[in-house]
């Protein structure tokens, strides 16, 4: 049994036909069985299956017995066979260890999920999201132990759904769930049936600190919003369409329009022709260039009257920033000033004129 083994190792044969007879001695069992562990499809042929030879190797649980005499065609039929369904047999060992190096590596927690809410698999990202062993879960453990009360019910008409209809359930959405601390986490779950099966498949991500993030940059941006709506300055953002994307009171006040007309809509909605002025043609530079500007700008408003604003320009990554200051009022009284100035010039320059004709004569 020995020479067979060996042989049996360098050759690798598709399958082996033994023929047990009154003569054979099956001395070794457990060689026959670690023929068997090399998936090498075994027939027998035998007298008789009921003789204690052919019982003692059984105990190998070979893949056929053929009773002799027995037919060539059947022979040759049960060769083939086996040998088919060997290879098939192979093949699926080879997608299974395929498939669970993919669910294994995927990179997030994932599970396999049963109709009765079991988990009957589990990789090493649960297991790290969980706080449990997989031979915990597997087989022992349902996925409802796992799910913040508030949410379960709900999740629990899913799991029933999906399995009526799988188009009636969700397939992503987002969940808390306890782990073996009882520490609460945000997920987000993605999930689907298995075909032909009444198994789903989950994959969970694990968004609690994303979720910590947001709220804090959410907090940042209603500070800081704050501070913009109550500024005397007039601050604006226009998005890369040139939509109103963020409009303080000051701004609205300044285009005489009110916050709520102006957002989401475009700077040529809202002032028809501005994109022909010298004004759009610095916001269009300030754009495509991603560059900052300073300057004063008279605006025309419909109705015909004027108003002077200082504006500054710079670029932000949703388009381009505004902070106007309205100096309408300070240039109305620099043009009086200098028209006075002039006046008196004027004045000064005939009391002279005057001056000058009294001394000739």
């Amino acid at each position: 049994m020995e020479d067979i083994i060996t042989l049996v190792h360098d050759l690798r044969p598709d399958l082996i036909l033994m023929d047990v007879s009154e003569g054979t001695d099956p001395k070794d069992i457990e060689d026959l069985k670690e023929i068997k562990k090399l998936s090498i499809p075994i027939i027998f042929l035998t007298f008789h299956s009921e003789d204690v030879k052919v019982q003692k190797v059984s105990l190998t649980e070979p893949y056929r017995y053929l009773i002799k005499p027995y037919d060539v065609k059947e022979l040759k039929y049960a060769i083939e066979l086996e040998i088919y369904k060997n290879t098939i047999k192979n093949e699926f060992k080879e997608t299974e260890t395929y498939y669970k190096a993919i669910f294994e590596h995927t990179g997030t927690a994932t599970v396999i999920i049963e109709e009765d809410t079991i988990i009957s698999l589990a990789n090493t990202e649960f297991e790290n999201l969980s706080g449990y062993k997989s031979e915990e879960i597997e087989g022992k453990k349902c996925w409802t132990k796992f799910v913040d009360k508030d949410d379960l019910e709900r999740m629990k008409e899913y799991h029933r759904l999906r399995r009526i209809d799988p188009g009636s359930a969700p397939l992503g959405y987002d969940f808390r769930f306890i782990d073996r601390r009882g520490d609460v986490k945000n997920i987000h779950l993605d999930i689907g049936m298995i075909p032909g099966t009444k198994k789903s498949v989950a994959s969970l991500l694990d968004i609690t600190e994303l979720i910590k993030t947001e709220k804090a940059l959410k907090k940042s941006e209603e500070k800081y919003r704050s501070v913009l709506d109550n500024m005397v300055e007039g601050c604006q953002v226009i998005g890369f369409n040139w939509r109103y994307l963020y409009v303080n009171d000051a701004v609205a006040k300044h285009g005489r329009f009110k916050k709520e007309e102006l957002m989401d809509h475009t700077m040529m909605e809202m002032y028809p022709g501005i994109e022909d002025t010298d004004l759009f043609a610095v916001l269009r530079r300030c754009m495509k260039e991603r560059s900052s500007h300073h300057f004063d700008n008279k605006f025309t408003y419909p109705d015909g009257t004027a108003g002077w604003f200082e504006l500054r320009v710079h670029p932000v990554s949703e388009g381009i920033f505004i902070l106007s200051i309205d100096i309408t009022e300070r240039v109305k009284k620099q043009e009086e000033i200098l028209f006075k100035s002039a006046l008196l010039e004027e004045k000064i320059k005939k009391q002279q004129e005057k001056l000058g004709y009294l001394e000739k004569d």
